[in-house]
């Protein structure tokens, strides 16, 4: 491991060279999403820093070695929208090339009760899918105008409940399924209110995590009908990707909180002894590969991912390549009507 830590610098030298962009990332403070502002800022990019809080941006800036601090809390729709209004009316020089939507919470598998978001959605859900949904969609049109319009996706392979880390100890209720989406927006509180998107009433917060990375892909490919081709006028490229597990980062803290000393063991085997949890610098590497790659390398409507879960591939040509998504996640009409439901829970 020293010596694998010893090469990590140079990760930001492996990805492809091109003209500096403006990149905008949510949840930069913590975990792939500032390892990733850190090497993009080392490429020459310039970062604006979506964090939930001024105090954490200003951390985030501090541990990245530059950027711009700003606040963009996911929990809270009005902080989206000011966010992507204050964006949008940059122009020129500062006008935005990327949309990164990367931050994420991963609620505790003990828990009975959901947390809400300010506008009454259960948390897992409001801000892994639906305050990522708001920002893209309130900034696709300033993505549009740049030539090198992206937005960046960080799912995950939990998404599909066959795959390692798919459901909970092989229990087929933590698999994320979307159902009739009749629990998606409901405002969580109500007696007999569905806290989940498939309408049940009983909170899994497993569930709840691996459902929020399926809507993850199921938008990606959705965007990517609605808004993909940089040849078209108001085209952008639209990729997503598995950063892989990464048992250091902050999606763990719940589990860490519930059980210490497991979660502890878990971490140093995964990552000391068998190897299938990569260091968190590799993730930060992929998004930001995901970044900056052209369409020749990533066409529109790919998801990335390693094809071994001990591969420490950041690019396609080392390995980190398009991957298959699950049955549920090619379901176009599901993609559809998630886009649709989403837009009317959120007021778009």
């Amino acid at each position: 491991m020293k010596a694998f830590f010893l090469q990590l610098p140079t990760l930001a030298l492996l990805l492809p060279p091109c003209s500096a962009l403006n990149i905008a990332i949510t949840g930069t403070n913590s975990g792939i999403g500032a390892s990733a502002a850190s090497q993009l800022l080392t490429q020459g990019h310039t970062i604006y820093h979506a964090c939930r809080t001024a105090e954490g941006a200003q951390e985030a800036v501090a541990s990245a070695g530059g950027g711009i601090p700003m606040v963009c809390d996911l929990a809270d729709l009005s902080s989206v929208r000011a966010f992507a209004e204050t964006i949008a009316a940059n122009t020129d020089e500062d006008a935005l090339d990327v949309l990164c939507l990367n931050s994420g919470v991963s609620p505790s598998r003990s828990a009975e009760v959901p947390v809400m978001t300010k506008d009454g959605f259960e948390a897992t859900i409001g801000i892994n899918h639906l305050g990522h949904f708001c920002l893209a969609n309130l900034l696709q049109p300033t993505l549009a105008k740049s030539e090198n319009g992206r937005l960046v996706v960080t799912a995950s392979s939990v998404h599909d409940p066959d795959s390692l880390g798919g459901t909970v100890q092989g229990d087929p209720a933590t698999g994320a399924t979307l159902g009739d989406l009749s629990g998606l927006g409901v405002e969580v509180g109500e007696a007999g209110a569905a806290v989940m998107v498939d309408g049940a009433t009983t909170f899994n917060g497993a569930k709840a995590y691996h459902d929020s990375k399926l809507c993850n892909v199921l938008f990606a490919k959705e965007a990517h009908k609605r808004w993909g081709g940089t040849g078209d006028e108001n085209g952008i490229s639209v990729r997503a990707f598995n950063p892989g597990l990464i048992a250091s980062t902050g999606l763990f803290r719940a589990a860490r909180e519930d059980n210490p000393l497991s979660t502890a063991i878990f971490s140093f085997a995964a990552t000391n002894l068998f190897g299938f949890s990569v260091p968190v610098e590799v993730g930060g590497a992929r998004l930001a590969y995901l970044a900056t790659a052209s369409d020749d390398e990533v066409p529109s409507g790919s998801y990335l991912s390693a094809h071994k879960a001990t591969s420490k591939a950041v690019s396609v040509a080392d390995g980190f390549a398009s991957a298959v998504i699950s049955k549920e996640a090619m379901d176009e009409d599901l993609a559809s009507r998630l886009w649709e439901k989403s837009a009317e829970v959120i007021g778009l």
